[in-house]
């Protein structure tokens, strides 16, 4: 071993010795009791282990402090001390409203069954302030049994109507009849006849009315019961003229707006006007009196087209 190795070992040895008298001291007095009383013995660090106080009621708890307890449901929040902020309290949301959806009711079509139209019920605005009509009528005429006891005559007709109101019209009318007449002759007679018509209940649907007027008539009579060779003071044709007037009384049934029925029966009365009425008498009785002065009835039924 040479000089310097030596040395070296003797500096190695004295240090090593010095560590160990440094050494033991401070371990005997980490052995000690420590003066901290949160320390527990033989610790080698102590921290500050004691509790912090708790904060005043309604103050906001300080980062590290301990946790507050909640408040008791339905209790008033704590009014914060003078001087510091007020505390801040999470509420949860309150839940979404529950909505229930239904189904609307189903939608049911009904449809009414077909009826058949209502009946026509005759109303006076139906009819107009003023209205036409075409009166189409048979008629027959009431004469008596006659001389021979075989008279008989009847025919038909055709008017012009015009209603100026619902309660009145006039009317113009040509008739044809013929047949056997009172003396027992064939005659055929053309009348032409103008009557007024007052409507007494113009609101109803079965309407009476009366009516009057004056006509003009003409017949063509033949003698049936006179001989060739027969020189009496008749001809075996004869025409006469008449002039007369006529009273009556019917009913008009409106069955709708443009149509009705109606019927009537007037009387007449007439007397002669051609040329040979003074000289030559139409009707004699058993007496031998004589007149150109006759009368009857008229039966007429018919229907009127209004337009």
């Amino acid at each position: 071993m040479t000089h310097s190795s030596r040395t070296s070992l003797r500096y190695l040895v004295s240090f090593a010795a010095l560590s160990a008298g440094l050494a033991v001291p401070a371990l005997a007095s980490a052995q000690q009791p420590a003066p901290n009383a949160n320390c527990p013995p033989g610790s080698w660090f102590c921290a500050d282990t004691q509790q912090q106080p708790a904060a005043p009621a309604g103050q906001p708890v300080q980062p590290g402090g301990p946790l507050q307890p909640l408040p008791a449901p339905g209790a008033a929040p704590a009014q914060p001390a003078p001087g510091q902020p007020p505390p801040v309290v999470y509420q949860p949301a309150p839940p979404p409203p529950v909505v229930v959806y239904q189904p609307p009711p189903p939608v049911m079509v009904v449809k009414p069954e077909a009826a058949p139209p209502p009946p026509y019920y005759y109303s006076p605005r139906t009819v107009r302030r003023s209205e036409w009509g075409l009166n189409l009528h048979l008629e027959g005429a009431m004469i008596g049994k006659g001389t021979g006891g075989d008279a008989s005559m009847g025919g038909g007709g055709v008017g012009l109507r015009y209603r100026a109101r619902p309660e009145f019209a006039v009317e113009a009318n040509v008739d044809f009849v013929g047949g056997t007449d009172y003396n027992s002759n064939h005659r055929n007679e053309t009348a032409f006849t103008f009557n007024g018509l007052l409507f007494l209940n113009p609101k109803s649907a079965g309407q009476v009315y009366i009516l009057g007027g004056i006509g003009w008539s003409g017949a063509h009579v033949t003698n049936t019961s006179a001989s060739p060779g027969d020189f009496g003071p008749r001809s075996l044709d004869t025409n006469y003229a008449y002039f007369g007037a006529q009273v009556g009384i019917g009913l008009e049934l409106r069955l709708s707006r443009h149509f009705a029925l109606n019927g009537d029966i007037r009387g007449f009365i007439r007397g002669r006007i051609d040329d040979q009425a003074q000289y030559n008498q139409e009707f004699t009785d058993s007496n031998g009196r004589s007149t150109n002065t006759s009368g009857g009835g008229l039966l007429t039924l018919g229907a009127t087209f209004y337009f």
